[in-house]
């Protein structure tokens, strides 16, 4: 007989533990907050030396932060990023006044290297500046609503296990 596996349990224990670790639901928000909007910034792969540096920036809780961050992962990459990535250099483009038409990705596969290095250069200001914008909206609204979920549930000390 086998014994039952519970992982989910000891990591949703360990997840609220660390919930709980700032009894100030604005720090907490601040750091998830900060994860949440830093993982769609463009430092590729460096997401969590940025976060952990504006957490102790702004001395909110550094591991929350990074939690938040690894919402852009490998199992979310493509769903969650790609579209934004759209959207961000659309809104780039937008901002900065510049008609941006560019390749889909199987014509930018097909495309030689210096066309593809050209079309990079088109798109980098529009997505600099719309992933800044983008990240900065998604930094306001994760805050009020992990704020307001955790003032729904009325401290810390109520979250279920």
């Amino acid at each position: 007989m086998t014994i039952p596996d519970n992982r989910y349990g000891r990591w949703k224990e360990k997840l609220l533990n660390l919930v709980r670790s700032d009894p100030d639901p604005v720090k907490v928000s601040l750091a998830m907050a900060l994860g949440f909007s830093a993982a769609f910034l463009p430092p590729f792969g460096f997401h969590t030396l940025l976060v952990m540096g504006l957490g102790y920036l702004f001395r909110v809780s550094v591991p929350l932060a990074i939690l938040g961050t690894w919402i852009n992962n490998p199992w979310t990459f493509i769903p969650v990023f790609l579209p934004s990535y759209v959207l961000e250099i659309k809104l780039g483009g937008i901002l900065l006044e510049k008609k941006l038409n560019f390749p889909s990705l199987s014509a930018l596969s097909r495309m030689p290297y210096k066309t593809v290095i050209a079309q990079i250069k088109l798109v980098l200001w529009p997505f600099i500046v719309g992933s800044v914008v983008f990240s900065c909206a998604v930094f306001v609204t994760s805050f009020f609503l992990v704020y307001g979920f955790l003032k729904y549930r009325k401290g810390f000390s109520s979250l279920p296990l």
